[in-house]
Order: C-alpha cells, then sequence, then structure tokens
C-alpha cells in the first residue's frame, strides 16, 4: 500500500503537468520533489488513498459476483451465462456504486497529492476534507457537491479501470483454463493478472488524467470531461491522454496482480468458488 501510494502521487503530479512544463519523466518528478518538498512528500494523500481504496475496490470486487448472478437470472438464458457481456454489465454495474461512493477521498486524495509552490494547503487529511467542504460556501447540501465534484469523470474512469481490469482478469482466466494452458491455481491467477494489469492501464489512463485535472481544477475552468479533453488535444496533442502511463502501468500492474492473487486466496481460504 505504501509503495503503491508513492506511485500513485508521481502519477498524479505527472498527469497535472502541462506541455510547458520541463520533462516529467517519473524520475525526474520525483527528485524534484524530494528536492523542492522533502522526501514526505512523496507520501502525501497517503489516508486518502487508503481511505478510497478500501471504499472503492471493496466495493467493485465485492459487488461484482452479485452482480453477475443477478445479471444471469435476468437475461434468463438470452446469452451465455460465463459470456463476456454479463462481465461487462456486472463490473460497470459494480464499478459505478463503488467510484460514486468513493469520489469524496479521491478528490481529496489527488488535492493532496497535487503541487502548490506557495506551500501546501492541506496539512491533514481532515483538513483537506474540511476546506473542500468549505469551497461550497458553507451550505450543507453546497459542500457535499464540492466533495463530488468531478464524480462524472471519476464514474466514467471507475467503470472503464473495472470492465478492463476485472474482466480481462475473469475473460482471459477463463480463456487459459478452457484451452488447457493452466489450471486453477497460482499461476493462472498471476498470467491472467499480469495481462488484466496491462490492458487496464492503458484503457483507464486517458480518463484517469482528465479525471485528475478536473478533481484540482479549484476555480472550475476546464469546462467538464469535453472541455478538458478539447483542451487537452488542442494545447498538449493527443499523447498528453497517456501522460504518467509509466507510473500508472507500475502502479495498477501492481496492484492487479496483488489484488487478484490475494481476492483468490481469501475466496479459497473461505471455501467460496473461485472467480
Amino acid at each position: 500500500m505504501v509503495s503503491n501510494s508513492v506511485v500513485l502521487r508521481l502519477a498524479v503530479r505527472q498527469q497535472l503537468y502541462t506541455q510547458g512544463t520541463t520533462t516529467n519523466a517519473f524520475w525526474s518528478v520525483a527528485s524534484r520533489m524530494v528536492k523542492n518538498e522533502g522526501a514526505l512528500s512523496l507520501m502525501g494523500g497517503f489516508t486518502a488513498s487508503m481511505m478510497r481504496e478500501i471504499s472503492y475496490s471493496g466495493i467493485r470486487l465485492g459487488a461484482y459476483e452479485y452482480f453477475k448472478d443477478k445479471i444471469r437470472v435476468g437475461l434468463d438464458g438470452r446469452v451465455h451465462p460465463d459470456g463476456l457481456l454479463v462481465k461487462i454489465m456486472a463490473a460497470s454495474a459494480a464499478s459505478s456504486i463503488g467510484s460514486a461512493i468513493a469520489n469524496p477521498t479521491d478528490l481529496v486524495k489527488v488535492r493532496m497529492q497535487a503541487y502548490y509552490p506557495q506551500g501546501r494547503p492541506y496539512r491533514t487529511t481532515l483538513g483537506a476534507f474540511r476546506s473542500v467542504f468549505q469551497e461550497g460556501g458553507g451550505a450543507l447540501m453546497a459542500g457535499i457537491k464540492s466533495l463530488y465534484r468531478g464524480t462524472s469523470a471519476t464514474t466514467t474512469r471507475g467503470v472503464i479501470l473495472s470492465v478492463s481490469q476485472i474482466c480481462a482478469y475473469d475473460q482471459t482466466k477463463q480463456s487459459l483454463k478452457s484451452g488447457g494452458w493452466l489450471e486453477e491455481g497460482f499461476g493462472l491467477h498471476f498470467a491472467a493478472s499480469m495481462f488484466a494489469g496491462l490492458f487496464c492501464s492503458i484503457t483507464s489512463n486517458p480518463v484517469d488524467v482528465i479525471k485528475v485535472r478536473l478533481m484540482n481544477d479549484k476555480e472550475r475552468k476546464l469546462g467538464g470531461i469535453v472541455g478538458t479533453l478539447k483542451g487537452m488535444l488542442r494545447n498538449e496533442g493527443a499523447l498528453s491522454l497517456w501522460k504518467g502511463f509509466s507510473m500508472c502501468w507500475a502502479r495498477l500492474g501492481t496492484h492487479t496482480v496483488v489484488t487478484f492473487v490475494v481476492f483468490e486466496r481469501f475466496r479459497e481460504w473461505t471455501g467460496i468458488a473461485p472467480m
């Protein structure tokens, strides 16, 4: 979790940099952070990151099998029960709920991991939550709305990530087993999760970049998902959508392998059938 938080913070920094910024290779970003902000700057947003991971990943992984069963019953044999469509629908439903609920923790994590030339405005995670809430002017509903800024991008990113990650793992695992390449066990889980980690990094990085920029847009100048996308394509080029990819892959690749290997072991220990 600690190493994942460090990599995530470097990815956020890379994704916030614009075209005019000096080189933003991850090692350059890391060295500048340590030099200008101290080594502890690499751990910024750690608590918020843990809160987000527990709520978001817990819901989407825990609810995936539930929605698969419900969708199979609802479709009543009209599609293959182990087909890709069922997996996509289940992952989309589970991740939409998880992403929406976890949005405030995601927003605070991004804010605490961004760079502030005038010094850090957020000293604690609780202080960051309070500060974002107060951006709504003090009114309850306006404060809640501030905490849920960027929810559409967060949910979109969550759906794309979960569909590409969970479905890629599930489908790859099914194909490897049915083709006789590997049997149920660590080797199968590792191989399927390695592919899923790469695939979901490629597909989710563009939405992740847009989400990070929207969440850090305090003055609301970017104009939502479409406005941010147009501005990036116009000013920075299409490849700007994959800024921070090396860090994204390092984080998501490792996260995916650890998540599914541990998840499968947990299912085995508790007497639940493999995914």
